[in-house]
């Protein structure tokens, strides 16, 4: 390690942070060297597009509220931005920060990953995200110890969503099970069809999981709509749409060779996708309770 990180490390023990409130968090004005750049940005659901015309119909896709932007100069032109956003829930919360999960955890909120300069955790209803504009260590140093200090000002915590506990734990990898609401984020996660063939909008709740390695044994997604009617409707579109060949067992091998099962139950709708067999398609599913 480079000295003059070693010297950063040791600043950063005076940093500056206080306590959240019911309604933000208060954002830490220094750390180190590093000082608040400008005016803090503040976009809400109307104004979103403007700061990420290119993700925020994920964003939007949750119960989004608003997202605080600051940033904060360093050393040698240094520039780490720091985005908190208030996602109205800890279920969403954890639902935006479990789209995409790459990199190691780094023991922030309630769930965290770190990789090539981008930090990001949830925690109650927020959502942090944090991006070293460079390539130094003293920069990724600073990055991680705002990181901390948001950490330590969200001083509750959240439930998970409650669908999550509908997967079998058997062979999951947890870690990058995800929760969200629309086709947008189950197409980018798994793509199914150009339409929305499961009928998804903001009024559906869904969780999806892994099996084995890379997903090879098999992977579940679990749909909970409003009522009974909505979710036969919607049951009945994807397999006419989905896998229009499946007998009374609704099990089809689809072009891919993998196997596709699905079964509802009330208002819920699990769904197997790329089992490599029969028998392993219908012991996963067998493994759902949905009532």
């Amino acid at each position: 390690m480079r000295k003059s990180t070693l010297l950063l490390l040791a600043a950063l023990l005076g940093c500056r942070g206080d306590a959240v409130s019911d309604s933000e968090v208060t954002l830490p004005d220094q750390v180190g060297e590093w000082r608040v750049a400008e005016e803090d940005a503040v976009y809400d659901r109307e104004t979103l597009y403007d700061y990420m015309n290119g993700g925020a119909e994920v964003y939007l896709s949750y119960d989004f509220r608003t997202v605080k932007v600051r940033r904060f100069a360093g050393p040698n032109d240094g520039e780490v931005v720091l985005d908190v956003y208030d996602m109205g829930s800890a279920p969403e919360a954890f639902g935006i920060f479990s789209t995409s999960i790459e990199d190691p955890e780094v023991g922030l909120g309630q769930g965290s990953e770190f990789g090539a300069g981008l930090l990001k955790f949830w925690k109650d209803r927020w959502f942090v995200s944090a991006v070293n504009m460079g390539i130094d260590e003293e920069s990724d140093a600073a990055l991680l110890e705002i990181g901390k200090l948001v950490d330590a000002a969200i001083e509750s915590t959240g439930p998970l969503p409650h669908l999550l506990a509908l997967l079998p734990s058997e062979g999951l990898h947890e870690r990058i099970s995800s929760f969200f609401h629309s086709d947008v984020v189950l197409n980018n996660r798994y793509f199914i069809a150009s339409e929305n063939v499961l009928q998804l909008t903001d009024e559906t709740s869904c969780v999806f999981g892994e099996y084995g390695v890379a997903g090879e044994n098999g992977k579940l997604l679990i749909v909970e709509y409003k009522n009974t009617a909505w979710a036969e409707e919607a049951f009945n579109g994807f397999l006419n749409a989905y896998m229009p060949e499946a007998g009374p067992d609704r099990l089809q091998q689809i072009e891919s060779g993998g196997w596709v099962m699905a079964k509802r139950d009330d208002r819920r709708v699990a769904i197997v996708f790329d089992a490599p067999s029969r028998e392993r398609a219908s012991e996963l599913l067998s493994q759902v309770e949905l009532s």
